[in-house]
């Protein structure tokens, strides 16, 4: 049973990707279950996505922060 997406590290969620990129590169991937495997990913890599540009967004806050502090 996979785990729900929010309740993967962005560590795992990767893994998870990289091991279904694999199997869809070997001859292990049967037809019965690319289209499921093909939904997962996409939904891995929206979250990785959502992640990266939400820690994007709150570095950049940090970094204002941080400017504003030493240009006082």
């Amino acid at each position: 049973m996979e785990k729900d997406l929010n309740d993967l590290t962005y560590t795992e969620a990767l893994a998870q990707l990289e091991q279904i990129l694999s199997a869809l590169r070997s001859d292990s991937c049967d037809v019965d279950t690319l289209a499921e495997r093909t939904r997962r990913a996409s939904q891995l890599l929206i979250e990785c996505r959502r992640r990266l540009t939400r820690t994007e967004e709150e570095l950049a806050q940090v970094l204002d922060e941080l400017d504003r502090n030493v240009a006082q």
